[in-house]
């Protein structure tokens, strides 16, 4: 998998063919979309829905992936997979990709003998610090993380700042920095190898598409309720609140003169009671959101064009208003990249379409 990413160079892993800077954009969105603490764990396994949800365990889930996570202990971290083949592709990948840039942590933080850099020493104080609530000086902290990432002194505060803006989910820069090069360290020098698995149970579902039926079966029997299983629908996979703030965020923000100013407008921290509005208005004007229960955590939202009047709609959308009334399409939109199984179950979905 590593050398499949270098050759691919995903554009989310941004520069990880760079042998010696660690890719700052990078780990911030793998690390939104991991749970939090897994950079201190070396073993990881992926499992199916188990009954943990049951246990005592808490459930950690990323701000950016629905995901159920749990720690288990000090060491290891489970992660539910229910998304099918693509969920596991999709977490592997971040995985490897956090192994790579541990990696160029290790050997920034490692002199030609193998022993500990000044600057490595310094951050696991800091790291100790940031622990037990004790202050240190962040400029003089920044300068360390910045030898040890490859970055400019400018790079590392900035992105240090964009991990502390989501504290609640995501560790600090700092702590995330350590406990990657650490186990990294270990793992050189110590054979303690970094371990990812999978459960039996997972393993034995892998390909049975269990939490995709439940998730099509749930869709189907609400295009039914609604006498709509005839009319032609579009499928988009996208961010909810994009579809949406695009239909409905001019109607409650008439003020707004592009599109691109409405979504760097909305997705401000302050514009918190707007998206609601632009949220209950969608929602009485043609929008319809399934809450799933098929453990899939996969959102979808359906849009009944019909019910959207054309003036609500940025002038950088084309309308055409007699097809729509003509045709009456549906606007099916999922917040997931769904995977093989969903994709079977979407097949069946729109057999009645075909």
């Amino acid at each position: 998998m590593i050398e499949a990413l270098r050759v691919l160079q995903p554009e989310i892993y941004g520069s990880l063919n760079d042998t010696e800077r660690v890719e700052l954009d990078g780990l911030h969105y793998i690390f939104l979309r991991l749970p939090k603490g897994i950079e201190e764990c070396r073993f990881v396994k992926l499992i199916s829905k188990e009954g943990f949800d049951d246990a005592h365990f808490q459930p950690i889930i990323a701000p950016n992936r629905r995901r159920n996570a749990y720690r288990i202990d000090e060491e290891q971290m489970f992660i539910e997979m229910t998304r099918g083949r693509s969920d596991i592709y999709d977490i592997l990948t971040h995985l490897t990709f956090m192994f790579m840039e541990a990696e160029k942590i290790r050997m920034n933080s490692l002199d030609v003998r193998g022993n500990p850099r000044r600057e490595w020493l310094m951050l696991e104080e800091i790291v100790n610090k940031e622990r037990i609530g004790e202050e240190f000086k962040s400029e003089v902290a920044y300068t360390y993380l910045s030898t040890i990432l490859g970055r400019t002194y400018r790079e590392v505060v900035e992105v240090s700042e964009r991990f502390a803006a989501a504290s609640k989910h995501v560790s600090s820069l700092f702590h995330i920095t350590y406990w990657l090069g650490k186990i990294s360290i270990e793992e050189a020098q110590t054979e303690k190898d970094r371990e990812i698995s999978f459960s039996s149970a997972l393993r034995e579902k892998i390909g049975h598409h269990v939490h995709g039926e439940v998730w099509a079966n749930h869709i189907k029997q609400f295009l039914k309720d609604q006498s709509w299983m005839l009319r032609p629908i579009h499928i988009i996979s996208a961010n909810l609140h994009s579809v949406m703030n695009t239909l409905y965020g001019f109607a409650v923000r008439p003020e707004e003169t592009t599109l691109e100013e409405l979504a760097r407008n909305l997705s401000l921290e302050r514009a918190k009671e707007v998206r609601q509005k632009v949220e209950q208005f969608a929602q009485t004007n043609g929008m319809y959101v399934l809450q799933d229960s098929s453990g899939a955590n996969i959102g979808v939202q359906i849009f009944d064009t019909t019910q959207i009047d054309k003036n609500w709609l940025p002038k950088e959308l084309t309308w055409n208003e007699a097809a729509v009334k003509s045709q009456q399409p549906l606007l099916f939109v999922m917040d997931y990249a769904f995977g093989e199984q969903a994709y079977e179950t979407m097949d069946e979905l729109l057999k009645p379409w075909e």
